[in-house]
């Protein structure tokens, strides 16, 4: 993960002026994201990383975001997994080999003041928040505390980190706050329409192994098909209106169909308690059509 680290030695020169801020609103289609953040920060990152710097303390705000086969949320991830990759970055001899390394190779000791971890939710998602308070001292320079909150969510099949850094006379927290509060994943979300019909299952769709996997229910039901869940068995059965008979079973990579069998690239899974199926798959047992845009990441059905 590239992280941006300050410069322990660096003197911010504030203003004392007041000036007036606006609000700009970022919408990313590569990123998956949109988000708005006021015009005192600046972005100096490349197209991989977001890096914004305030322009006129020492504070920093990074984003990030990485390919995840199952990030789709943290129940998926793991909180856990999660947790071990932010103490690793976060460890004292990773933040002291990273300022060593920003100033000169003179060394820079790190010790922990504090350390938080918990679940927020921001405009609606679930954010792993670690939070951490450390102290960096070198010989011949004054002592200098920072500040570092990341917070990570998996949506859309990616992993996205939140980073901000601050020093003790330094605090815009509030606009990282306010940018989690305003900031949506609807753009890099998987959408569907039926006939041109946009459809809105209670959850995301997802893409597994290649294969876009969705609650089946919205789908099936706008197709003209009724569904129901054997929860003893683990069981989705589905009964459209001119019979046809479709049976899926959970962890099972065959199905039936009116009693014949027919194979599964992906099996239907559960995940927060709701069962997931394989668009295509099940679609075309309804005998529709199936096509995939995937500039606009749009899954097309036609019947």
């Amino acid at each position: 993960m590239k992280k941006i680290i300050s410069v322990l030695m660096v003197v911010c020169l504030v203003l004392g002026m007041s000036v007036t801020t606006f609000a700009e609103r970022i919408d990313d289609t590569g990123f998956g994201i949109s988000f708005t953040l006021p015009d005192t920060w600046t972005d100096v990152g490349d197209q991989n990383t977001y890096v914004f710097e305030h322009r006129r303390t020492n504070e920093t705000i990074v984003i990030e975001t990485y390919r995840n086969d199952i990030g789709y949320s943290l129940e998926m991830v793991g909180v856990d997994a999660i947790k071990a990759i932010c103490e690793e970055v976060y460890s004292d001899s990773k933040l002291s080999q990273d300022l060593s390394s920003h100033n000169d190779n003179i060394y820079v000791n790190v010790t922990t003041d504090y350390v938080n971890d918990g679940i927020e939710y921001h405009n609606g998602i679930a954010y792993y928040k670690y939070e951490k308070i450390y102290t960096a001292n070198a010989t011949g320079y004054d002592a200098t505390r920072f500040y570092r909150y990341c917070y990570v969510t998996a949506q859309n099949g990616h992993l996205y980190f939140y980073e901000y850094e601050r020093r003790d006379d330094e605090n815009n927290f509030i606009d990282l706050y306010n940018m989690l509060e305003t900031l949506s994943y609807e753009i890099g979300a998987i959408k569907i329409t039926i006939n041109d019909e946009i459809i809105r299952p209670d959850v995301a769709p997802m893409i597994i192994e290649g294969r876009t996997m969705v609650p089946i229910r919205a789908v099936a039901e706008t197709l003209g098909y009724k569904v129901n869940w054997d929860d003893a068995n683990q069981m989705v059965s589905m009964i459209g209106k001119d019979g046809t008979a479709l049976l899926f079973g959970v962890g099972s990579d065959v199905a039936q169909k009116n009693s014949e069998a027919f194979s599964l690239d992906v099996a239907p899974f559960i995940v927060g308690g709701r069962t997931y199926l394989p668009l295509r798959a099940v679609a075309e047992a309804m005998d529709a059509k199936v096509d995939w845009n995937g500039d606009e990441r749009i899954v097309v059905i036609v019947k």
